[in-house]
């Protein structure tokens, strides 16, 4: 009987499954390779060999070549060794690796029983305690949970005794704020319409006062209220009690100035006769070379900017600029027809163009290509009028921009005033042109009439109180403009126009424009003093022409 049968049936020949019969356990019948070796249990003669290997009947050189790389191969592979051929493996000692051990084969599969309450016994009826599992949680918030459950967060002590700490240094200060991340804010989400109710509020503000923007909070806020609560009817609203604005009172006149007071000794102004005070009753050592300024006011409303001027070009960059813009666009035409988002035009045949146009189909039908060029240029006629209609303005449009042209002035905020004195306003077509005029430039005002002296007062935006103004001072002729003048009276005093003063003032103080005959000087200031500028009546009165 042959010691070794191997028989190769690999498919690349790389990997082979090794099976020694009386060593080795046989592996799955796929194996490519299968080594099979038949031993006698026992032998009366073994006598070692040369190599170290005992010496068997049948056991030449090369076949105890064979079983030792065969052992090896096994020993590779993970094949456990059969405790039955225990004594054959043991005739080759030092040939497996000190890490195989021989295991005892079980007897038989484990069976599972279980009791009436489904609990797990052992063969002898013992309930077999089994350990419990824990349920592993894969979310992430409950991951996350776990782990700060898991670790616990030790504060700092802020209050420490340095009796019971030795190691405190009290220099060494604690901040509270720095140790202890604060609390995180959570998204606050803004309400709706709150925005536009304090643009509103500030828009009143400017306009109104702090008093009326608290009126209007509180009935934005009972509004807000009601439309919470739907049972409510809006109209059964609380009214808030009206807020009465006081006008802030005027500041007494002091005894003494306080630029005076530095430099009087007494403090007051008794020392002064007749405008004149000694200079022992002076501290002298407080007139000095320097110049103190009074208290800078704040203007009633300040100008707006001017709008950002646009670059200055010339003639030819202009030209140039325009072309280019023609250029691109005419591109962008082209574009468009060559991607077919756009009809391209038709053409423009005219008779003049007739022959260069057509060629030679113009001679075909000559009665027809007319008829067709004719109808074509005055279809391109009407559509040049009807984009001329289109961008004509209406007649309100067109009062409207005449207005703005006139009277807006976008960089005038304030009123501006104007007082003019004038000898004699008797003639009656002069009278008309002086109110008319104030009219029609939406002036407000008024023109006092009484013996000897006029005056016209006119408080309007820039350009109105410009145009008034040549009015006044050039167009009308005051010379001519007198009423039954005899020839051979001498005129003692020409009849002229004189402006007084002109300036800027918060408001205006009259509504519209009036001329108002009085028969006395006082009645013509009164006029002035219901209206709370009596001193226009002043300026005029002493004014002189030096």
């Amino acid at each position: 009987m042959p010691l070794l049968n191997r028989s190769v049936g690999s498919k690349e020949g790389s990997k082979a499954a090794v099976s020694t019969s009386g060593i080795l356990p046989t592996p799955a019948p796929s194996a490519g390779v299968t080594i099979s070796s038949t031993l006698p249990a026992s032998s009366a003669s073994v006598k070692p060999l040369v190599s170290g290997v005992p010496h068997l009947e049948g056991l030449t050189a090369p076949k105890v070549e064979a079983v030792k790389r065969a052992q090896e191969l096994a020993a590779k592979m993970g094949f456990r060794q059969d405790p039955q051929y225990a004594p054959l493996i043991n005739m080759f000692p030092g040939q497996f690796p000190p890490e195989v051990t021989v295991q005892p084969k079980p007897a038989k599969a484990p069976v599972l029983r279980l009791d009436a309450l489904g609990r797990e016994i052992d063969e002898h009826g013992n309930v077999v305690n089994v350990p419990k599992l824990n349920n592993l949680s894969t979310l992430k918030v409950n991951i996350n949970k776990q782990k700060k459950d898991s670790f616990q967060i030790l504060k700092p002590e802020l209050e420490v005794d340095p009796e019971k700490n030795p190691h405190f240094d009290p220099g060494m200060g604690i901040d509270k704020n720095k140790l202890l991340r604060p609390k995180r804010m959570n998204f606050q989400f803004v309400e709706e319409g709150k925005w536009s109710r304090d643009a509103e509020i500030i828009k009143l503000k400017s306009q109104f006062g702090e008093a009326q923007a608290k009126e209007l909070k509180a009935k934005q806020a009972q509004l807000a209220k009601a439309k919470a609560e739907p049972d409510i009817n809006p109209n059964l609203i609380e009214v808030s009690e009206r807020v009465i604005v006081k006008e802030k009172p005027k500041e007494p006149i002091p005894d003494v100035e306080w630029w005076d007071a530095p430099l009087l000794l007494a403090g007051n102004y008794d020392d002064i006769c007749d405008g004149k005070i000694a200079e022992n009753k002076l501290r002298m050592e407080k007139i000095t070379i320097y110049m103190e300024h009074p208290r800078p006011i704040e203007p009633p409303a300040e100008p707006a900017r001017p709008p950002p001027q646009p670059l200055k070009l010339t003639k030819k960059e202009q030209k140039k600029l325009r072309t280019q813009r023609r250029l691109a666009k005419e591109k962008d035409k082209q574009e468009m027809i060559r991607q077919g988002l756009v009809e391209p035009p038709k053409p423009k045949v005219k008779m003049s163009n007739l022959m260069k146009v057509l060629g030679s189909e113009a001679t075909q039908d000559p009665t027809r290509l007319e008829m067709e060029i004719r109808s074509a240029a005055a279809e391109r006629e009407q559509a040049h009028v009807d984009r001329n209609m289109a961008r004509k303005l209406t007649p309100d449009e067109r009062s409207g921009k005449k207005k703005r042209k006139l009277f807006d002035d976008p960089n005038t905020l304030e009123t501006l005033v104007s007082v003019y004195r004038i000898n004699d306003l008797s003639h009656p077509q002069t009278c008309f042109k002086v109110d008319v005029n104030a009219q029609e430039n939406r002036l407000t005002g008024c023109a006092v009439i009484s013996d000897g002296i006029t005056v016209v007062v006119v408080e309007g935006g820039s350009k109105s109180i410009k145009r008034y103004k040549k009015l006044m001072v050039n167009r009308i002729d005051w010379a001519a403009a007198v009423k039954d003048v005899d020839e051979d009276e001498d005129e003692a005093v020409v009849n002229k126009c004189f402006e007084v003063w002109d300036g800027s003032v918060a408001k205006p103080s009259f509504n519209r424009f009036l001329v108002h005959k009085c028969r006395s000087v006082a009645a013509a200031r009164k006029i002035f003093s219901d209206a709370g500028v009596p001193q226009y009546w002043d300026l005029a009165v002493n004014y002189t022409e030096e």
